[in-house]
């Protein structure tokens, strides 16, 4: 899989400066040329000039500052047929750009800037799929600090205007705004954009951004899954597999399916299952002595021993090593406990 670089474009600041100096520059020119007009053609000072191009091109109707000649009239008529049109379109560009347009984008998003600065240990969402908002409303509720890359600006600005968290409207495949987003800062990791190879290069490229990052990505299809853990996923997920698997389960054991949905919907933040991997400070010490176990506050399943094997439903004087990991479920913790 081959991608060129991606251009590299001004940034909104850039622009809106340039903008806003081009509007102001045509104003300026057009006023420019009438005071000099009247000048040259009138002998007039510059300042009485100056004032008769103002009164004219802002149409007020005022008499004039000194009898024209027939030269000075036309050149009135000029500046009346001409420099009011240009300078209107300058004023209404101007307004439409400082209330409804750029401006206020460009200070939304610096606000977005300065809320993901001073993010870490966050969540980076890529594509607002289908997929993407199921993940987007599950982290959500969870309570984790989310920031999500989206390329259409309005479909963001859509769904996460509730949410409240910030976002990037731009390509997640660009580096900048990965960057942006914080990744060299962030835990974790969702790519869901709807193709295959999207997905492995923003793996590909945030693994390089941030060689610690838990990445999980979409897929499509078992072929892309091989790939995307190739390139440095951690997990990889094909939804239509998933739901496959739910489906089969309705109908072979819907009793435990059922029981999980209902405890789910009603206790969203009742519990959460992790896997814990065996800390150093934990070695030789028993379950019971790492972890709150005695208050229900974290049930142990079971142990994942090296080399796969699992030891289920360990007691609490059950003792830890290296290499061990715990599969817990835990209730009422907070979203960024450990």
């Amino acid at each position: 899989m081959h991608r060129f670089p991606p251009t590299r474009t001004p940034t909104m600041g850039h622009a809106l400066a340039r903008k806003l100096l081009s509007l102001l520059g045509l104003i300026l020119a057009v006023v420019a040329s009438g005071t000099i007009g009247y000048h040259l053609l009138e002998h007039w000072s510059l300042f009485d000039s100056l004032y008769m191009t103002i009164i004219t091109l802002a149409t007020i109707g005022y008499g004039e500052t000194h009898p024209l000649d027939l030269a000075g009239r036309i050149f009135t008529i000029l500046l009346i047929v001409f420099g009011t049109g240009v300078v209107g379109y300058g004023l209404s560009s101007l307004t439409l750009m400082l209330f409804q347009g750029d401006l206020p984008a460009y200070l939304r998003k610096r606000k977005m800037d300065k809320i993901i600065s001073r993010l870490e240990k966050h969540v980076v969402i890529c594509g607002l799929s289908r997929s993407g908002l199921y993940v987007l409303d599950e982290l959500h509720r969870a309570g984790h600090k989310i920031v999500v890359i989206e390329k259409d600006a309005s479909r963001a600005t859509q769904f996460l205007t509730s949410y409240g968290h910030p976002y990037i409207s731009g390509d997640a495949t660009e580096d900048d705004n990965l960057l942006a987003a914080g990744i060299t800062r962030a835990r974790a990791l969702i790519t869901c954009l709807t193709s295959d190879a999207d997905n492995a290069f923003v793996t590909v490229t945030a693994r390089s951004l941030n060689p610690g990052l838990t990445i999980v990505s979409k897929a499509e299809t078992e072929s892309a899954r091989k790939k995307l853990l190739a390139v440095g996923a951690d997990h990889v997920v094909i939804p239509s597999y998933l739901g496959g698997m739910n489906m089969a389960s309705l109908v072979v054991n819907p009793q435990a399916m059922h029981f999980f949905e209902r405890l789910h919907n009603r206790y969203p933040h009742a519990f959460r299952a992790e896997l814990l991997p065996v800390e150093v400070a934990w070695v030789g010490r028993s379950i019971g002595e790492c972890l709150p176990v005695s208050d229900g506050s974290v049930i142990v399943i079971a142990v994942e021993l090296p080399g796969g094997e699992v030891q289920f439903n360990p007691g609490p004087e059950t003792k830890l090593h290296h290499d061990e990991s715990l599969m817990v479920i835990r209730r009422h913790v907070p979203a960024d406990a450990v």
